[in-house]
């Protein structure tokens, strides 16, 4: 009695047919269609060998009662031998049918999961890069990592679940009620019971789980941030206070994750307690019906065997139930990441640059933030102009900048280049047409070739050599164990400050862009390498229009004009001569960059 206790009860599976119909809203099963539906070959396919599963396992529970009642009762036992081979190949047949629908679920599950950090990865590149100022990377990479996982048992254990054991039970509880309707009845007696606690405590799995993921995100983050955050750790020594913190989060984590399990080994547990009463009282009700000779003894027996088998499948569809509590966290948390909108893009392409660029009456404003960064710019770049921007740390350099390849959207007025308003020229042609190089450096952990390459897909072997001959490259990558091969590692910290900063400006080079954003491209460098770096920048410059942020001396005396931005306003405009005799604040910023 103890094992069959053991392993669930047969009225469980009623109960979460009727928990999956009352609980998933329209929504949620919507969101499952969508997701399933490329994959419907092979689910189709399962669920016709699942089918074939269920009846072979109602044929081995069938098979009892004639076993009993005439082999063994009616003393036929010329069939005795038979009956063992038949169950055993009954019971092979189902073992290969299993084999079959069980890969091609997993399959379908591990499509979706491919298909899903796809899309995920793709969609990512395309949102906006104010997004990226208001969710952290860990966020985003557990919702392209750990919740798209997630969707896998969708796949390989819900919907499995309920396409193989809810026929599997239907079948077994119709060979029941055919035996003995009245004895079958008395497993559902405890339905409403079932119901309402399974569906009460998948509600806080599901619950828990989301706050868990949230958790992991945050783990990820810090894991992320200490690795690429290294050297400033070690230098400032904060080892231990940074490992204190990851274990507080990791703490946490894993409390979060302790009670998921607590919830669903709770639902278990009222599983095996209600089992344990409704098998008595299968017991207790049936052994009196064989007394009485209302039923056999082979009925009685069959329906046993029935019961017996409904365990197994009752007991995955409950899991299975609590698993799509979890799961639909991952879907909503994946679907916050897909709902968010991708880049504004115009429709006009632009294939070259040839008369200015042109800041209308232009402010702009974070999001979230009430003060502007900058406030009514009025300014002209003309084609083939080197503009130089100055300032103290904070009056909006980098974002005005960052307004011309349409990294953000002005909050007011517009920005033109040659008459055409950027909002409504396709963002693709309009990168094509610029290049960037700035002090913070992004390297990707690859070759030194595929680095350099990076700056124009399909260039040639020699137009990236000559590239790193521009730069000043080439005699350090020429040194470099693989030399071109090199891999640099992430954001190329085998290398040091100037060498990162030649391989940028390589890979500008290599893109030959008509327009040309510096930003403060030499301010980490020591005198060596920025008077190496300065000089291959000054030949990246060569008939470009270059807006420069800097604060050498050189680049900004030998500027075409000179922008003045103080508290977000541009308060003057000039050569550097006209600016040294009249602006205060530039002769001070001109000052301190002599004594810098």
């Amino acid at each position: 009695m103890s094992i069959v206790a053991a392993q669930g009860p047969p009225l469980l599976s009623f109960s979460i047919i009727l928990q999956v119909e009352y609980t998933i809203n329209m929504q949620i099963l919507r969101k499952i269609i969508r997701l399933t539906k490329p994959y419907w070959q092979k689910v189709v396919i399962g669920i016709i060998l699942s089918l074939l599963v269920s009846g072979i396992t109602v044929a081995i529970a069938w098979a009892v009662k004639p076993a009993l009642d005439e082999i063994l009762a009616d003393k036929k036992y010329e069939y005795l031998k038979l009956f063992p081979l038949g169950i055993f190949l009954l019971i092979s047949l189902k073992g290969v049918l299993n084999y079959g629908q069980n890969y091609l679920m997993k399959a379908a599950g591990l499509q979706l999961v491919r298909d899903m950090r796809n899309r995920l990865f793709n969609h990512v590149l395309n949102l906006p890069v104010g997004y990226f100022t208001k969710e952290s990377s860990g966020v985003i990479i557990s919702r392209i990592m750990y919740d798209a996982e997630a969707l896998r048992s969708l796949m390989s254990d819900i919907l499995k679940a309920f396409v193989l054991e809810i026929p599997t039970v239907i079948f077994l509880l119709g060979l029941a009620f055919y035996r003995s309707w009245s004895l079958t009845l008395m497993t559902l007696a405890l339905l409403p019971l079932m119901a309402y606690s399974t569906r009460k405590l998948g509600k806080s799995v599901k619950k828990k789980r989301k706050e868990a993921q949230r958790k992991l995100s945050f783990l990820t983050q810090k894991v992320g941030e200490s690795i690429l955050g290294v050297r400033i750790i070690k230098v400032f020594t904060r080892e231990r206070s940074k490992s204190e913190n990851f274990s507080d989060e990791n703490r946490r984590y894993y409390r979060e994750l302790l009670r998921v399990e607590r919830y669903k080994e709770f639902i278990k547990l009222a599983i095996e307690i209600i089992t344990g009463l409704g098998i008595a009282v299968i017991l207790w009700y049936g052994g009196n019906m064989v007394m009485k000779g209302t039923i056999t003894t082979g009925d009685f027996a069959s329906i046993l065997v029935a019961i017996y088998m409904i365990f197994g499948p009752t007991r995955k569809i409950s899991e299975a139930y609590t698993s799509l509590q979890e799961t639909r966290a991952s879907i909503e948390r994946v679907d916050t990441l897909l709902d968010a909108p991708h880049e504004e893009s115009g429709q006009i392409k632009i294939d070259s640059f040839k008369d200015s660029i042109r800041f209308k009456n232009v402010s702009f404003a974070y999001p979230g933030r009430n003060s502007s960064v900058l406030k009514d710019v009025d300014l002209e770049i003309r084609h083939g102009e080197v503009i130089a921007v100055v300032g103290h740390s904070g009056v909006g350099k980098s974002t005005l900048v960052d307004l011309i390849p349409g990294f953000h959207k002005p909050s007011k007025g517009k920005i033109t280049i040659d008459g055409i308003d950027i909002n409504e020229v396709e963002l693709l042609s309009l990168r094509k047409l610029i290049g960037i190089v700035s002090q913070d450096i992004i390297l990707f952990n690859d070759t030194v070739r595929e680095n350099v390459g990076f700056g124009r897909e399909g260039a040639a072997e020699a137009e990236l050599i000559e590239a790193a001959r521009l730069s000043h490259a080439d005699a350090f990558i020429e040194e470099l164990p693989e030399k071109y091969d090199t891999v640099i590692g992430e954001r190329g910290l085998k290398l040091s400050g100037g060498q990162k900063q030649r391989i940028a400006i390589a890979r500008a080079i290599l893109k030959n862009p008509p327009i040309l954003i510096l930003d403060e491209a030499t301010s980490s460098l020591d005198s060596v390498s920025e008077a190496i770096v300065q000089e291959a920048l000054e030949k990246l410059m060569k008939g470009r229009t270059t807006i420069v942020i800097a604060h050498r001396l050189s680049t900004i005396r030998n500027a075409d004009r000179i922008v003045v931005l103080d508290k977000g306003r541009i308060v003057d405009i000039g050569s550097h001569e006209q600016l040294i005799s009249r602006n205060d604040t530039y002769m001070k910023l001109y000052n301190a960059f002599a004594h810098a």
